[in-house]
């Protein structure tokens, strides 16, 4: 089961501002090369990063949860997986490592309810919980929240 992953207004939005600030910084300081060079290498970074991380799918089989960016994949064994639960993080969570809202949620980040856990989400109202027997915890967001942690919850038995 595949599952693309929405965004919310507050990420497109904060997506499209950095990507036209930075676009627009490059051609105002074309003439002045360091400036130029540095605001480039930034605009650079941020695409790699966005497209090494950013979050763009999910997808779900007997043996694998994959948490799918544009170019690298980060596979979870179902087998290790404890429990699958809807879930919805809140805007007290605290981002330790990783992206509050370019291009989607991603990284690590913590929660007074459920602690330290994993981001891969577009939107808070489309996430998802699931806990490894390890103890770690990934917070995970798709179109189809409850089809997703129905048949994840299918393939644990």
């Amino acid at each position: 089961m595949k599952s693309k992953i929405r965004y919310s207004r507050y990420v497109t939005g904060l997506t499209t501002a950095v990507f036209a600030a930075l676009f627009i910084c490059c051609i105002v300081s074309v003439n002045e090369k360091p400036v130029f060079f540095t605001v480039l290498s930034i605009y650079v970074l941020l695409i790699i990063c966005g497209l090494l991380f950013g979050v763009a799918y999910i997808r779900a089989d007997r043996d694998y949860v994959i948490l799918g960016s544009l170019l690298k994949k980060k596979k979870i064994l179902v087998r290790n997986i404890e429990s699958a639960e809807l879930f919805q993080p809140t805007m007290g969570s605290l981002r330790i490592l990783g992206s509050g809202g370019f291009m989607g949620y991603w990284g690590i980040f913590k929660e007074g309810d459920i602690g330290r856990y994993y981001a891969f989400y577009g939107k808070a109202s489309d996430c998802f919980l699931i806990r490894l027997k390890n103890g770690d915890k990934y917070v995970l967001g798709c179109e189809n929240p409850d089809e997703m942690v129905r048949y994840i919850r299918e393939q644990m038995k």
